[in-house]
């Protein structure tokens, strides 16, 4: 019963985000700008980043998506603002890795999305948004 309850708190989670998503905008300054597309279903995210001394001063993200890109996408945008690229990107790694099962530490923030992990068919929904986070740091970076 305790794993029903978890995944119901998950799924509540991700759907809050998805029905009233944080920084869904865009920045007109962004130094740095990513958007990723999945082909199989259309959905599009981008987001964009403001980086200043090598620290995430803002996040955005645009775009449409299922669910689950969507409720990432505004998690993403949760957390990483004043992380440096350096943590962001980490981050961006451990999304991943946990989502392909292994155990990592997450801001609590994220725990919502270890309730994807389990459906690999939607790894790819989770991680769209982490994908275009490293396209718009590289891009902040490489200036």
């Amino acid at each position: 019963m305790q794993g029903a309850a978890l995944s119901a708190m998950y799924q509540e989670t991700l759907l809050a985000h998805h029905r009233a998503p944080h920084n869904r905008r865009a920045i007109a300054d962004a130094t740095g700008t990513g958007t990723r597309k999945n082909p199989l279903c259309g959905d599009e995210i981008r987001i964009d980043v403001l980086v200043e001394d090598a620290v995430i001063a803002d996040v955005a993200f645009g775009g449409r998506g299922c669910s689950i890109a969507t409720a990432s996408a505004s998690m993403l945008t949760d957390v990483v603002r004043g992380c440096t690229v350096h943590q962001a990107l980490a981050m961006a790694a451990d999304v991943e890795l946990m989502l392909q099962g292994t155990t990592v530490d997450l801001p609590v923030a994220l725990d919502s999305l270890r309730g994807v992990a389990p459906f690999a068919a939607r790894h790819r929904c989770a991680n769209m948004p982490w994908a275009a986070l490293r396209d718009a740091l590289d891009r902040a970076t490489a200036l």
